[in-house]
């Protein structure tokens, strides 16, 4: 996970390298973000991007930054593609 000096520090990561350290920490912020933006993993996934702020700032929607547009899109696609594989799993 991707986490930013500040926000490391926030969640008690002393060592963003450390692989255990990361996880927690980026783990506990996502819980936060869904948490603070009422389980809409769309925006919880814009704030761990464009930081919670930036969506707050644009009215608890995805801010107007492609970059965080596309992450957005990047992960959620990911994730229906990991969920689905879990149910043909499953069967």
């Amino acid at each position: 996970m991707q986490l930013m000096p500040a926000t490391a520090e926030r969640y008690g990561v002393s060592n963003r390298s450390d692989p255990a350290q990361n996880l927690r920490g980026g783990t506990e912020y996502l819980h936060d973000l869904l948490e603070m933006f009422d389980n809409d993993l769309q925006l919880a996934l814009a704030a761990y991007n464009a930081g919670e702020n930036a969506v707050i700032r644009y009215g608890n929607k995805i801010p107007p930054y492609e970059e965080t547009r596309g992450y957005v899109r990047k992960v959620l696609r990911f994730y229906n593609d990991m969920k689905s594989a879990e149910q043909l799993a499953s069967r």
